[in-house]
């Protein structure tokens, strides 16, 4: 990825001071007698039919010490292929201390893309921690340093801080197992840039990892109230950033009648959390934002009267995956201090069933004034976001906004959990998301947009209903009703002047406008790589590197 100038610079520092102390650290601990209680781990990679090392000579292994390696992994029959990882152990000279080495593979003539990279990183550090007590993997040259540290960093992660630890044998166990694990870049001393994008890399999948905490936390301590406490504290020593927190006497002055509908049903307040980032020198954020983002904030979503199925309701404490990535991103984009204005606003509450949750049939009228006929109380997240998008739009004008919701199940069995599904009429908008899913390789699929989908949305008592009347195309009518509420917040056309009902695909009206559905890629079904089973944290680096590729080159 190339970095922008400023960006460097904010990096270059914390490389520099790196660097020095991972030298330091490697020449105290390599192969060093004096440390037998400590066990040091070393992923390495290996590339070609010839099992070359990459980078080798920067890991501090002797020649002795890489035929040794090679010599192991060729007699175990290891290919190199992409992603594979071969354990070895080295012994220093005197027979003392030993380290653990995970030799990777990286495929041929180290040709490796930043997926296959930040795979066998993964892989690596994985299977070096499931051997016992490591407490230090140094990870050396890789040929993408960001995508390696991604690897590093995301397959550490692990959500247990519910688990006392002491009850049972597996916890036994896994108190045996060293509780922190410190992950060091071995960089070549001649390359500052190496150092640079390390960090960076670190940067980002601590944000994934951010935005998994949210998501995997219990629903009674991931409030509303709660999320919005944790991002108070978590943007509290960050520079150029002002965080809001509004309770219900707001939403009420601001209208918002959708988020207020919703979250009456429940005994916890609703809060709407507004993040304003200003790293545009010269461009205040109230003249100048390129960039919104809106992330849908359901901390628990029963499905209100339209109940849920109790098989998988427990996966609805990420109902908020939106607005967890949404802030995720924006605490990287902060601590990157790209140079761009970026703002986020987040509609929190929860969607119960009780006497006074709304039921099917009601009628609301939207910050947009538009009134909504809700025929189903399980499709409440375009509800909320929709208030949030008006607000959003009129309060800061981006010039592009992006919406980030676990929006509906057709999602899921369009695309699975692989792609996040992508809806906008702007061609310029999606190619910059392309390229942002090209670099951090989260794949997105687009999605049409189509006048048919506004005219399912007709309701013979309201401006809108919340649903389609048809039971088909369910995530395109969701986006359709949220493209209500971007621009004017009057209803669109829903044919042209012949009657022939067209599709929405070339538009480039300001604000352009793009709703990512998060449904599927919101969970990892199986551990794999550097993924984890569990609820993901995706898309959070794509929306970081989309931040980063608008300050580089702002849409018109």
């Amino acid at each position: 990825m190339q970095l922008l100038g400023k960006t460097r610079g904010a990096l270059s520092l914390l490389a520099s001071t790196a660097s020095r102390t991972q030298r330091h650290t490697l020449s105290r601990m390599a192969f060093s007698t004096k440390q037998k209680a400590i066990k040091h781990g070393l992923v390495v990679g290996i590339s070609g039919a010839q099992h070359t090392l990459y980078g080798a000579e920067a890991t501090g292994l002797t020649a002795a010490q890489q035929q040794q390696i090679v010599r192991q992994v060729q007699a175990l029959g290891n290919k190199a292929h992409a992603g594979s990882v071969q354990l070895v152990f080295l012994e220093d000279h005197d027979g003392g201390s030993h380290r653990h080495v995970a030799v990777v593979g990286l495929g041929d003539d180290a040709k490796s893309t930043g997926e296959i990279v930040r795979t066998a990183v993964a892989n690596g550090v994985r299977q070096l921690c499931a051997r016992g007590k490591i407490t230090n993997v140094a990870v050396g040259p890789m040929p993408c340093h960001q995508a390696s540290a991604e690897g590093a960093k995301l397959a550490l992660y692990k959500f247990d801080a519910f688990k006392t630890k002491t009850t049972s044998k597996d916890a036994a166990k896994e108190k045996e197992e060293p509780s922190d694990v410190t992950v060091t870049h071995l960089a070549q001393r001649e390359s500052a840039d190496a150092s640079t994008k390390w960090n960076a890399g670190v940067v980002y999948a601590e944000a994934q990892n951010f935005a998994r905490d949210l998501m995997n936390s219990p629903a009674n301590h991931m409030t509303p109230t709660g999320f919005a406490e944790r991002v108070k504290a978590e943007f509290s020593t960050l520079a150029n950033v002002k965080v809001n927190v509004y309770d219900k006497e707001w939403a009420e002055a601001q209208r918002m009648g959708g988020l207020l509908a919703i979250s009456r049903g429940s005994d916890e307040a609703l809060r709407f959390v507004e993040i304003i980032y200003t790293g545009s020198k010269g461009k205040p954020a109230g003249d100048d934002v390129p960039l919104a983002l809106v992330g849908q904030g359901i901390t628990f979503d029963t499905g209100g009267y339209s109940l849920k199925p109790s098989k998988y309701m427990d996966l609805m404490k990420g109902d908020m995956g939106g607005g967890a990535t949404v802030v995720a991103a924006m605490r990287a984009i902060a601590q990157l201090q790209l140079p761009i204005n970026v703002v986020a606003t987040v509609p929190l509450c929860e969607n119960m069933v009780s006497g006074n949750a709304i039921k099917v049939s009601d009628v609301y009228t939207s910050r947009a004034g538009l009134t909504v006929e809700v025929m189903n109380t399980d499709a409440e997240g375009r509800i909320v976001l929709a208030d949030a998008l008006h607000y959003t739009i009129e309060t800061h004008r981006p010039r592009a906004i992006v919406d980030v919701a676990t929006l509906t199940g057709a999602m899921v069995v369009a695309l699975g959990e692989l792609y996040t599904g992508v809806f906008t009429p702007s061609p310029l908008l999606w190619d910059a998301i392309l390229q942002a899913s090209g670099s951090t390789d989260e794949p997105v699929w687009r999605m049409p947009l189509h006048d048919q989908w506004d005219a399912m949305l007709k309701s013979p008592v309201a401006d809108l209903s919340n649903i389609g009347n048809k039971a088909e195309a369910g995530a395109c009518t969701a986006a359709a009703f949220l493209r209500q509420f971007v621009g004017s917040g009057q209803p669109k056309p829903l044919a042209d002047s012949s009657g022939v009902l067209c599709d929405q695909n070339n538009d480039e009206s300001i604000p352009r406008w793009a709703h990512l559905d998060i449904a599927g890629p919101m969970e990892a079904s199986a551990s794999s790589g550097y993924h984890q089973k569990g609820l993901s944290g995706r898309p959070t680096r794509m929306l970081i590197e989309l931040a980063q590729i608008l300050a580089n080159k702002p849409l018109p």
